[in-house]
């Protein structure tokens, strides 16, 4: 069994971790470099065949979605007047 140090500091973490063994992730530069990548499902594949057509189709839908004019609550909740 370990000994344990003392908390003198009053520091809980003193004991608790010891970070005197820690090396550096030698995976983290791998990371950086990494593109997104998104998978699709197999029939959408011939539907959008390379990266460009993917993007023009999401641009469309994000640009649709910011043109989408906003109903405000008030007018939604008021009932259509039929006519007699």
């Amino acid at each position: 069994m370990k000994s344990k140090r003392l908390n003198i500091d009053g520091d809980p973490l003193d004991r608790e971790v010891d970070f005197s063994k820690g090396r550096p992730n030698p995976y983290w530069l791998g990371v950086v470099d990494r593109t997104c990548v998104r998978l699709i499902d197999k029939d959408l594949v011939d539907l959008f065949p390379d990266n460009e057509s993917v993007n023009a189709a999401l641009r469309t839908v994000a640009d649709a979605a910011k043109r989408a004019k906003k109903i405000s609550a008030r007018r939604a909740s008021i009932p259509k007047k039929r006519p007699r």
